[in-house]
């Protein structure tokens, strides 16, 4: 999944090696589509973000290990990295962002088959404080080139991808000095960085760059509606914003809004963080709505969507903020469904789209 010259990120995601499996929520700046409207990556930033949230995204994580790096030209808007033939690698790097060395907490199998392709494994690492993202936010994962991850394996190259926060800003243990990834064994591969961080183990370490990202994150208004649309390892995000919504003890905000989550999975043993999701629903019942699409019951999250057409629509007419994350094969369907139910309303679905992409109501991270 690897070119010559890596993007930091993947947008829409395309496979750039031609394989057909994909590693976690990964992003690319320069992804193509034939779809309009997709991805609100590249386009204006949002202002009713507020300072503090900017200030944060746009902070240098501190150098804890020392890297060979240059400060290069951003290469592709706001920033690429670019991959040096040498005996010592060199990375050209954004200037928002510096490499920052963790230390593996955990590495847990949610799903899938333990070391086999289609694992999911929820990873906490330890930054020891020194990482400061917002929820919503995204990061590099630097590969190295040799075999000092222990792996036994040598690389040609060093190798980068991108993986979504999935914990909030303090972290799953809410002492501000972890953060957590939930990371799909894309493939088997050396060179494959999600293989790489599903075979750690507690101790190692491992090289991140960021923060990136502004699509997932919530806008600076407790009263706002959400609704989420997740498949797979898409779910990241979203469990990052409402663990700080309504879990973490020092968040210190009370969310009046409505936070609204759709998640695809297989069947019920493979939803993700379901049993979280669970108990924010028990524990705050009018403020969190949790709807599942199961392929076993050949439920897709457009079914649901359409099931809830009316109530989504006026929401969206009210100012609400829609999300998409996951896997891109879902949007050609969701955007024929919510152009079926434009229809049934009486509305313009093309006009409609443009303007919650102007609003920046319609926010998409497929990969």
């Amino acid at each position: 999944m690897h070119a010559e010259m890596i993007p930091a990120g993947k947008g829409l995601g395309f496979n750039y090696s031609g394989s057909p499996m994909f590693s976690n929520l990964n992003y690319r700046n320069d992804a193509r589509t034939s779809m309009p409207c997709l991805s609100l990556r590249n386009q204006k930033q949002y202002p009713k973000y507020n300072t503090s949230v900017q200030q944060v995204a746009e902070r240098s994580a501190v150098l804890v290990k020392p890297l060979k790096v240059e400060d290069g030209p951003l290469l592709v808007k706001d920033r690429f990295i670019k991959v040096e033939e040498a005996k010592e690698p060199t990375l050209t790097v954004p200037r928002q962002g510096q490499p920052c060395t963790t230390r593996v907490v955990s590495v847990d199998t949610l799903v899938g088959p333990r070391g086999a392709v289609g694992e999911i494994c929820h990873i906490v690492l330890d930054h020891g404080g020194n990482f400061h993202f917002v929820e919503g936010q995204y990061l590099g994962v630097i590969l190295p080139p040799n075999d000092g991850d222990g792996s036994g394996l040598t690389r040609s190259r060093v190798k980068f991808d991108d993986f979504s926060i999935a914990s909030c800003r303090d972290g799953d243990a809410f002492d501000g000095k972890t953060l957590s990834l939930c990371v799909r064994r894309a493939e088997l591969s050396p060179d494959g960085v999600s293989n790489f961080l599903c075979d750690r183990q507690e101790g190692d370490e491992v090289d991140i760059i960021g923060p990136f990202g502004y699509e997932m994150i919530w806008p600076n208004n407790l009263e706002a509606k959400h609704i989420m649309v997740a498949t797979s390892t898409g779910i990241a995000p979203f469990r990052s914003n409402l663990k700080q919504m309504f879990i973490n003890p020092n968040s210190r905000v009370t969310f009046n809004g409505l936070a609204w989550l759709i998640a695809r999975a297989d069947n019920y043993n493979s939803l993700l963080h379901n049993g979280e999701f669970t108990q924010i629903l028990m524990t705050h019942p009018i403020h969190f709505r949790y709807q599942k699409a199961m392929a076993d019951h050949n439920t897709s999250v457009a079914d649901v969507i359409y099931q809830n057409g009316d109530q989504i629509f006026s929401l969206l007419n009210r100012g609400a903020y829609i999300y998409f994350a996951g896997l891109q094969t879902m949007m050609p369907e969701i955007l024929k469904t919510f152009e079926r139910i434009a229809q049934e309303r009486g509305e313009h679905w093309t006009d409609m789209l443009a303007e919650l992409v102007k609003n920046d109501q319609w926010r998409v991270e497929v990969y």
